[in-house]
């Protein structure tokens, strides 16, 4: 069990210092985020190593996949070529055309809305004058 934490750790930092150091060489802000989670992954793994704590499987598997899993699916990536801030940026823009598209949808909506009750409303006050 000891074996495995001190193997965590080690890879799990030396994942940390090659994102950094690609954050540096890149000047690119989008790997700040994956550094976030690495450092809180990597200091929940100190605490339980210091204060000889034992988490459960779900804490574990988060504290892998935020630490090693997805820093080593960045490194793949990048190097076949992709890059991540790219990556990043181009689902960024999906997902904002999405919103926009559903907000476009939800005012059109809102205006058929709105002319149709104008009409019923219209519609009965003239059967009522009758």
């Amino acid at each position: 069990m000891l074996v495995e934490k001190i193997i965590f750790s080690i890879l799990a930092f030396y994942l940390f210092l090659l994102m950094f150091f690609k954050m540096i060489k890149k000047i690119d802000a989008t790997y700040v985020a994956v550094l976030i989670m690495q450092g809180l992954g990597i200091a929940i793994s100190f605490i339980e190593i210091i204060f000889s704590l034992r988490y459960n499987i779900i804490v574990k598997t988060i504290i892998y996949l935020i630490s090693i899993v997805i820093p080593i699916i960045i490194v793949i990536l990048e190097r076949r070529g992709k890059s991540f801030s790219e990556l990043i940026y181009l689902t960024l823009a999906k997902f904002y055309r999405l919103i926009r598209k559903y907000q476009k949808m939800q005012i059109n909506f809102t205006l058929i809305s709105r002319k149709k009750s104008r009409q019923l409303f219209s519609t009965q006050n003239a059967c009522r004058s009758v």
